[in-house]
């Protein structure tokens, strides 16, 4: 008799045990899955990108906007930015007829200036082979005119030297529209708005730029990043620490690893990284 209470008695037990786990795990909160990297919606800054030429080629500017209005206008423009970040960010107006009343349109080699680092703008890949949305949208600008498009690195420091001394005809591939360009060379209208955004891990509990007060940040060296902390000095401020790289992999293996708590770079290199999981495009720097 007292074995078989104790029989009832345990199984009664388990039974409670089974209970109270079935309901814990209706009511509780479902388990999250491993971190994954997410972007917060709140900018640390927004920045405009353009095209810059020599001061007085206005021809050259012109003709290469018109010729991104009519492939804005037929969805070439947007399909581009689709297969690099998996939404459309370019502001080109779509007028099918831009081209209409352009003059003197002849046959050229377009010398294109680029910002060989800048993933997934423009970037070199380990073949040597130049890729990213600039060179795209740049290579389709081309072919539109029957033009041949070749593709020249440039030190971004360098860039208006290598502009003014004639060794390429523009600079395109992520260049910021600052006031020093404006002033100092033609340039196109603004083709995209690109943010400064923060780079975190889903398990991270920051949701906004509030939620990095004390924390820790890394970012590439000279970047536009580095620019957005001068313009945001309240956001800037409030971290603990910021550890700049030598390349965006690093800081986004910094992250990884919990080594810091987000990462700032452009909304579309974070974007890319996040649909991709493709970190390697981004440590060109390291082997040069």
């Amino acid at each position: 008799m007292k074995h078989s209470i104790a029989r009832r008695s345990l199984a009664c037990l388990i039974a409670l045990v089974l209970l109270f786990a079935a309901l814990t795990a209706c009511s509780g909160t479902p388990d999250p899955g491993p971190p994954v990297p997410v972007a917060i919606e709140e900018a640390v800054d927004t920045v405009p990108f353009g095209i810059a030429f020599r001061q007085g080629n206005t021809a050259l500017r012109d003709q290469v906007w018109a010729a991104l209005q009519v492939l804005s206008a037929d969805g070439t423009v947007g399909q581009i930015a689709q297969n690099w970040f998996g939404y459309d960010p370019t502001t080109i107006p779509a007028d099918p007829t831009a081209t209409a009343d352009l003059e003197d349109v002849r046959e050229r080699r377009l010398i294109v200036g680029i910002d060989a680092a800048a993933a997934p703008m423009s970037y070199l890949d380990e073949s040597g082979a130049f890729r990213g949305f600039d060179v795209d949208l740049a290579r389709a600008a081309g072919d539109y005119f029957g033009w041949e498009v070749d593709f020249f690195p440039i030190a971004w420091t360098d860039r208006e030297m290598e502009l003014v001394s004639g060794n390429v005809d523009c600079i395109w591939g992520g260049l910021t529209l600052t006031d020093h360009i404006l002033e100092r060379m033609e340039h196109t209208e603004s083709y995209m708005e690109n943010r400064q955004v923060l780079l975190t891990m889903s398990h991270s509990g920051i949701t906004n730029l509030r939620g990095m007060r004390g924390g820790t940040l890394a970012l590439r060296q000279g970047s536009a990043a580095e620019l957005a902390l001068e313009r945001n000095t309240g956001f800037r401020d409030q971290l603990e620490d910021i550890f700049p790289q030598e390349c965006l992999a690093l800081g986004l293996d910094a992250l990884r690893r919990g080594l810091v708590d987000a990462v700032l770079m452009y909304e579309t290199a974070a974007r890319y990284y996040i649909r991709t999981g493709d970190a390697a495009i981004f440590a060109w720097e390291q082997s040069q």
